[in-house]
């Protein structure tokens, strides 16, 4: 019910929002928003990324949504968590969270999320991103590269974060542009 809810959404936004996505490399992407699928307690995947970003030079806001109402510890500044709390009866987050993502402008938006999760969606419909990234297929179409990665395979959180992590970057690395 709630994707349907946020697909409907999602298509009257894209009427009066017209967005033309563009491939950024990894050597030219500046600021970064990872999102991503917490346990609430234990992110250290979603840590090291973050370190790995910020010594790389890249500027970095992680957002890990919390499935429950119990309450969230955030760890630093940089990588911040929400929860059900924070959000409306159609799991669209609550307006604090949207006007930090709306206020900045991102060169990549990466999802590393496991499972299709509509807070989530959310923020990557409303961010001004110039490419967008993850691993999910979601209609209507919210990204402009997609990994294809089996999210059914046993591994655990923090392995399939890093490896859909480790995966992007390969690609991002990899792909010449002529600009």
């Amino acid at each position: 019910m709630y994707i349907k809810l946020f697909n409907r959404a999602a298509k009257k936004h894209s009427r009066s929002n017209l967005r033309s996505g563009r491939f950024v490399t990894y050597d030219k992407a500046k600021n970064i928003l990872l999102l991503f699928e917490s346990d609430g307690k234990n992110d250290i995947a979603i840590e090291n990324i973050v370190k790995t970003l910020e010594k790389a030079g890249k500027n970095v806001l992680a957002y890990g949504f919390f499935n429950s109402k119990s309450s969230v510890v955030n760890y630093s500044h940089n990588i911040k968590l929400f929860n059900k709390k924070n959000t409306d009866l159609m799991r669209k987050p609550d307006r604090k969270i949207l006007n930090e993502i709306k206020s900045s402008n991102f060169d990549l938006l990466i999802d590393l999320s496991r499972n299709t999760l509509t807070p989530l969606l959310y923020l990557s419909l409303f961010a001004h991103a110039t490419m967008k990234i993850s691993s999910k297929m979601t209609d209507p179409q919210l990204f402009d590269f997609i990994l294809d990665i089996n999210k059914n395979s046993n591994a655990q959180s923090a392995v399939y974060e890093q490896f859909v992590f480790d995966e992007i970057i390969f690609y991002l690395k990899s792909i010449q542009t002529t600009d």
